[in-house]
């Protein structure tokens, strides 16, 4: 039996973010959070009473989930807040609010565009800026919070939506078990020093939750056609996580284990955090179903005679197929696991379709 335990740990180095890509990331953030803070700033006295505006953190770049994308073509979040005590009725409409984050930005010769979708503010940056070489946009979603536990998003075709991103981040980390506190992000000037040494302990530690996350979403930018967002692919593996000490052993259990999830639920996805209950997969088309349990179905098996073959070399090559050329076969050593076994767990399947 192979063990390619430590091809899995040189393939995570090589996908997660660097401390330079991660402060590349930083600095443009901040850069537009001080365009946006002194715009706010220039607005008139009595428009600066009503609200106040603060920026908040989101998604995998807190939960060290994001990946380096097979395009260098990195992503971020980062949710602007107004804060104000005005009913949805009384507010201006949600287009307003990101004319105001447009304007706000405004372009430089480091931004190479200002897309303004339903959800948020995209910033997308030069990838030849200063000969940087590095592709990367900001998605900045829109808030209105009369308290900042329960912001509504702006969507501008929707309206106001329900959301709470800090929610997600604790229902994800609770599943980590890494001792998040809601407050580092809802009151991040009070907690600055012990959310920084959180953050810190996390990327030390890497659970291997995390590094699931990002052998799934590494696998689906592969693929690219067709598949599961991010948010989804991480509900999907922190529901269906199984553990163990090698990380080979442990992506295969969680894929049978999604699948099997999906065939006994009738291919659903829930949001675990508001708006809870939200089938994630709702919009899906049969197609694109297809494509992932196609996908998905692929990679079991090769994750399973991965495992089975006793050559590293053979067995690295069936992870590769999925995993695409950053995966490190050519450091595979003749290397055999002995008499432990590691047998995966049964595989449910709809009897509807043929097994690949």
């Amino acid at each position: 039996m192979a063990n390619t335990h430590s091809l899995f740990q040189a393939y995570n180095e090589k996908i997660k973010l660097s401390n330079e890509d991660r402060e590349n990331l930083k600095a443009a953030r901040n850069s537009l959070r001080f365009r946006m803070k002194k715009s706010y700033l220039n607005l008139p006295e009595e428009d600066r009473k009503t609200h106040s505006i603060e920026f908040q953190s989101q998604g995998s770049f807190v939960m060290d989930t994001i990946i380096k994308p097979h395009a260098n073509d990195f992503d971020l979040d980062d949710g602007v807040y107004f804060q104000g005590s005005l009913s949805e009725e009384q507010r201006v409409n949600t287009q307003i609010f990101h004319d105001i984050i447009i304007k706000a930005i405004d372009r430089n010769n480091e931004i190479e565009d200002i897309i303004d979708k339903p959800t948020c503010v995209r910033v997308k940056y030069d990838r030849n800026f200063e000969n940087r070489n590095l592709g990367f946009h900001i998605d900045l979603p829109i808030y209105y919070a009369e308290n900042i536990e329960t912001p509504e998003l702006a969507h501008t075709e929707e309206g106001w939506l329900e959301s709470s991103p800090v929610e997600f981040i604790a229902w994800f980390e609770d599943k980590t078990k890494s001792s998040f506190r809601k407050v580092f992000l809802n009151e991040s000037l009070a907690y600055a020093e012990p959310y920084e040494k959180w953050l810190s302990d996390i990327r030390k530690t890497d659970c291997q939750l995390r590094k699931i996350v990002r052998y799934l979403k590494s696998w689906a930018d592969l693929k690219r056609k067709e598949m599961p967002c991010g948010i989804i692919m991480s509900i999907l593996a922190a529901n269906n996580y199984a553990e163990n000490e090698r990380d080979d052993i442990a992506l295969r259990d969680t894929l049978i284990n999604i699948n099997n999830d999906l065939e006994q639920n009738n291919f659903t996805c829930y949001r675990p955090t508001p708006k809870t209950g939200e089938n994630l997969f709702a919009n899906t088309t049969k197609e694109e179903k297809d494509f992932f349990k196609n996908s998905l179905e692929s990679f079991i098996q090769s994750a399973i005679l991965a495992i089975s073959n006793e050559d590293p070399k053979e067995s690295c090559l069936k992870w590769k197929k999925h995993l695409g050329d950053r995966f490190p076969c050519h450091l595979a050593k003749d290397e055999i696991e002995g008499a432990k076994v590691y047998a995966a767990p049964p595989i449910k399947r709809d009897s509807s379709r043929s097994a690949l």
